[in-house]
């Protein structure tokens, strides 16, 4: 028995369906709403890595991480004392990543913020225009972010985790989201790096996207890995060559 097909015109009508706001229960409203851009990068950036696990587990987590970081993440970012503080007199805990994750991740990205200014100045410092996908580029942010954060923490298994990279065959699904939202712009995606083709990105790959991948055949791997991300991506372009990713959210929230 042959797999069913997708179709464009089907596709263009999950979009059309979901490109609105609250659409869907999803971390990106949170990130919407606010009115930087710069703290809408940062915000961004963490809620991506906290985007695991089920929705409303997600959505708690960030609400309390953005409270101790409204009404100005950036200031709240380069403010060392504060980091300081949020470290003595709070607990952010979302899953298996603990409190030390939390902080150590405050005082990467204030590094970072205070050597580039923005995580997109550091992203494009190893960006081709000419490559086929961002894998070259998200090996190097990975890269430099991995090596800032060994400077506060020593997990190699959680530095992995929250900076994964595809040279460890991971489908790198968090980093994939987050340069989703920057990269795209519509309803949903913020579209904060138009210097980035939207060509090169890449799916994020989640348990939901891998049953539809599967079940659609737009995939002949079986297990999830970066390769498979660019696989499903490449299908997708059939549909639309310039912005495949473009169905992400949508088939992210779709259940066949």
């Amino acid at each position: 028995m042959s797999k069913p097909r997708l179709t464009k015109r089907y596709l263009e009508y999950l979009y059309q369906k979901y490109n609105k706001v609250n659409s869907a229960n999803d971390p990106i409203w949170n990130i919407l709403i606010q009115k930087d851009k710069i703290d809408q990068e940062i915000l961004a950036f963490i809620s991506a890595i906290y985007a695991f696990g089920n929705v409303s587990q997600i959505n708690k987590s960030l609400v309390k991480i953005f409270e101790l970081l409204t009404p100005s993440a950036l200031s709240r970012i380069l403010d060392y004392e504060y980091i300081r503080y949020i470290e003595n007199q709070f607990v952010v805990i979302h899953r298996f990543l603990f409190h030390q994750e939390f902080i150590t991740l405050l005082k990467t990205l204030n590094k970072v913020y205070t050597e580039h200014n923005s995580l997109k100045n550091l992203f494009l410092q190893n960006y081709n225009p000419s490559d086929l996908n961002l894998k070259s580029a998200i090996i190097a942010f990975s890269g430099y972010l991995r090596s800032v954060i060994r400077n506060f923490y020593n997990s190699q298994r959680k530095i992995k985790f929250i900076f994964p990279s595809p040279e460890n065959r991971s489908s790198c699904k968090r980093i994939n989201l987050f340069l989703r939202w920057m990269v795209r712009k519509d309803n949903i995606d913020l579209g904060l790096w138009n210097e980035i083709k939207t060509s090169q990105l890449v799916i994020p790959l989640d348990v939901h996207i891998y049953k539809l991948a599967r079940h659609y055949n737009l995939t002949k791997l079986k297990s999830p890995s970066w390769n498979m991300a660019v696989e499903i991506t490449e299908s997708l372009k059939e549909f639309d060559p310039q912005d495949p990713i473009k169905y992400d959210f949508a088939l992210s929230h779709l259940e066949i």
